[in-house]
C-alpha cells in the first residue's frame, strides 16, 4: 500500500445466507442459499478524501462499512488500513441504553482510547452539538432515534481519528442538522482525515466529496469511483453532466426498453452560480432512444431529502433519435436559492417508472434562509 493510500481493499467478498424453514411445522431454520453481500471488489482510498456511497437499499454499501471497521470479518479477500478509525454505523450502537447521554459520551471515548481528562476537555463541544442540553442527563432509551444520531455524530467527531466512517448520519435529522453534518465532514477534511459517508442523498455531500461510489448488487457499478463533475461548486461554472457520469446513475427498470441520457447541462444568462436563480433557466436533456410505444420523460426538482419540490414532463412518441435535445424551461421569479438536485425518469402509460436518474447533483446554495422555501408562490399576507 502507497503511503498516499488511506484504504485498500483488494477482492474483497462478504458472504450471508437467507434462513429457510426445514418444514412448516419446525421452529428451526436451516442454513438456507448463500448470497454475496459484497462480491470481489477492488477499491483504493487516498488520505484526506471524502469519498460518498450511494446505491440502492441492499446492494452492499453498509456492509463494506462494517469491515472496514472491523465489526464484520470479510469471507474472502483482505483490507488495508493505514489509521485510526472511528465509525457510526447504527444508530444506537455502542450506547448503554440504561444510561444517560453524558455517562454514554465518557463511554464511548473510553471505548476510543480517550482518557476522562481529554474527553471533559471536549464535553461542553459535545453537548451544544448534540443541541438537547436538557436531556444529556436523561437516559438514552428514551431518546428519539434523531437524538441517537446527533449524539452519536457529536462525540464521534470529537474523537481525533484518521478515517471516519458514517453510515446514513443524515437519514433522521433536521435540516438543521444536515448542514451541521456537512460542515463538520469538511472540518474533518481540512484535518487532512479520510471520510467515507453511505448515504440516500448524495446531492447533499456534492459539494465537498471527492468521489461518488455507487453499489449495485454488491459491485462498484462502475470500474472505478466516480470523480465528482469538475465544475461543481465552482464559481463561473454552470452544472453539465456528460454521458460516462449519467451512465453511472442510470437506474433500469425495465430492460425491454432502449431510452439514454447522453448529457444534461444548464442554460442560464447568469454569469455564475450565485445568480442561477435570478435568471431564466432551461434545463436541456441530450437522449437517445428505439421505443415501440411512447413514454413520458419526467424532470424533478428535488431537495436535499429528494423530496419532489416541482416536476414537469413531455411526452416522446414511438420512434427513434439520436441525440435529440429536449428542454424543461423554469421561468424566472418562481423557484427561490436553494440546494437542489435533478432527477429524471421515463414513465410507461400507467406511469410506472422504467427507467431512472435519481440525484443528479445540482448546485449548492449557502445562503439559504431557512425561512424562504424553494418557490415563489403569489401569496399574499393581510391584517383588518
Amino acid at each position: 500500500m502507497s503511503p498516499e493510500t488511506a484504504i485498500s481493499i483488494r477482492n474483497l467478498s462478504k458472504e450471508y445466507y437467507r434462513a429457510e424453514k426445514s418444514s412448516p411445522f419446525s421452529r428451526k431454520a436451516n442454513k438456507g442459499t448463500g448470497f454475496l453481500a459484497v462480491n470481489n471488489i477492488s477499491l483504493d482510498i487516498k488520505k484526506g478524501e471524502i469519498v460518498c456511497i450511494t446505491g440502492h437499499n441492499g446492494s452492499g454499501k453498509s456492509t463494506l462499512l462494517k469491515m472496514i471497521a472491523e465489526v464484520t470479518q470479510p469471507t474472502a479477500g483482505e483490507i488495508e488500513i493505514d489509521g485510526k478509525v472511528a465509525s457510526i454505523l447504527e444508530i444506537g450502537i455502542g450506547f448503554q441504553p440504561e444510561i444517560s447521554g453524558y455517562e454514554n459520551i465518557f463511554l464511548s471515548g473510553a471505548m476510543y482510547g480517550l482518557k476522562k481528562s481529554e474527553i471533559e476537555k471536549k464535553i461542553d463541544k459535545i453537548i451544544d452539538m448534540f443541541g438537547f442540553p436538557e436531556f444529556i442527563n436523561t437516559p438514552v432509551k428514551y431518546y428519539s432515534s434523531g437524538m441517537y444520531m446527533r449524539l452519536a455524530f457529536s462525540i464521534i467527531v470529537n474523537i481525533e481519528a484518521d478515517i471516519y466512517l458514517f453510515d446514513e448520519v443524515t437519514s433522521v435529522g433536521d435540516t438543521e442538522f444536515r448542514t451541521k453534518v456537512t460542515r463538520e465532514i469538511s472540518r474533518l477534511k481540512s484535518n487532512n482525515a479520510t471520510i467515507l459517508v453511505v448515504t440516500h442523498t448524495p446531492a447533499l455531500f456534492s459539494r465537498i466529496s471527492d468521489k461518488f461510489i455507487i453499489f449495485d448488487k454488491g459491485r462498484i457499478s462502475v470500474s472505478k469511483s466516480i470523480d465528482v463533475p469538475n465544475n461543481i461548486g465552482k464559481v463561473n461554472a454552470l452544472p453539465h453532466f456528460s454521458e460516462d457520469h449519467l451512465a453511472n446513475l442510470k437506474e433500469i427498470h425495465d430492460d425491454t426498453i432502449s431510452f439514454d441520457i447522453t448529457d444534461i447541462c444548464l442554460k442560464t444568462s447568469a454569469i455564475d452560480l450565485e445568480r442561477i436563480f435570478d435568471e431564466k433557466m432551461e434545463i436541456c436533456a441530450t437522449v437517445n432512444y428505439d421505443i415501440d410505444k411512447s413514454v413520458l420523460m419526467l424532470m424533478t426538482i428535488n431537495d436535499m431529502l429528494g423530496n419532489i419540490i416541482a416536476s414537469s414532463s413531455i411526452e416522446i412518441k414511438t420512434g427513434s433519435a439520436t441525440s435529440k435535445e429536449i428542454t424543461f424551461e423554469i421561468p424566472s421569479g418562481y423557484l427561490k436559492p436553494s440546494t437542489i438536485s435533478l432527477g429524471f425518469e421515463i414513465l410507461n402509460s400507467e406511469k410506472k417508472s422504467l427507467i431512472s436518474y435519481p440525484n443528479i447533483i445540482s448546485t449548492p446554495n449557502d445562503n439559504k434562509d431557512k425561512w424562504s422555501g424553494y418557490i415563489d408562490l403569489p401569496i399574499r399576507a393581510s391584517e383588518k
